[in-house]
């Protein structure tokens, strides 16, 4: 246990690829993964996994100059959640449950000062205008993608969605990291970005394996791509949750 604060930093990067897969799921699957207070965010009886691949350059401290940032991969397999707080205020964001990354001490440091369960794989990118491939080495959660961005997408026949706008609306998460810091109080981590820079696209996911959740019952729902973009993990914030 650690004695330090989570999330103590705020932290500054850029990310130069990012994709964000996403995956229904029957809610009463995973929702013993959920501490409680938290709540899974449903549709339909369905959660939802959020399954982020991405480069981030340039990650420091908020005050420091980029010129001393890292570079890293990271893989983070998250549910939607949501909380409301002692005030009545409902807060969304996303749940972390494991995470990867391509820098061995990023790891340690990782655990220490976040709840994103950090492990050490090699994670390969490969971006092409035709078929971008994904693969994430790891003893026990490999992984392997490979994307389309010039087919268009497409809603799955098994979605829980009617529509493809439907399902983009619904599944574009609210920027927050959302843990459980003790008991009936939860530490948020708020992302800020411009959001007017912010541009990303639906792309078609031609396979896609994940064998962290091999023994879970998921089916694909859409993929975003975002364009390169700044952003900024403020430090933690805890809120007291209504009992």
């Amino acid at each position: 246990m650690s004695f330090l604060p989570k999330n103590p930093l705020t932290m500054r990067g850029r990310f130069t690829h990012c994709w964000l897969f996403t995956y229904q799921t029957p809610a009463a699957a995973v929702r013993h993964l959920l501490p409680p207070p938290l709540e899974l965010v449903t549709y339909r009886g369905c959660a939802f996994w959020n399954i982020v691949v991405c480069e981030i350059q340039a990650m420091r401290p908020a005050p420091l100059p980029a010129l001393v940032g890292i570079a890293y991969r990271h893989v983070a397999y998250r549910l939607y959640a949501r909380f409301t707080t002692s005030h009545g205020t409902t807060i969304e964001g996303l749940y972390f449950l494991r995470s990867d990354c391509n820098r061995p001490l990023m790891t340690p440091a990782g655990n220490l000062v976040t709840d994103f369960n950090f492990h050490t794989a090699s994670i390969q990118l490969r971006p092409a205008a035709t078929t971008t491939l994904i693969q994430i080495d790891s003893p026990d959660a490999p992984g392997y993608a490979a994307l389309r961005p010039d087919v268009p997408a497409r809603l799955p026949a098994t979605s829980a969605f009617d529509t493809l706008d439907a399902a983009a609306a619904f599944l574009k998460y609210q920027p927050a990291g959302i843990a459980l810091a003790r008991p009936g109080v939860a530490n948020v981590v708020h992302i800020t970005r411009d959001a007017a820079a912010w541009q990303s696209k639906l792309v078609h996911v031609e396979t896609a394996t994940w064998a962290y959740l091999r023994d879970q019952p998921v089916t694909p729902e859409i993929c975003y791509q975002v364009e390169p973009i700044a952003y900024q993990w403020n430090r933690g914030r805890t809120y007291q949750i209504e009992a």
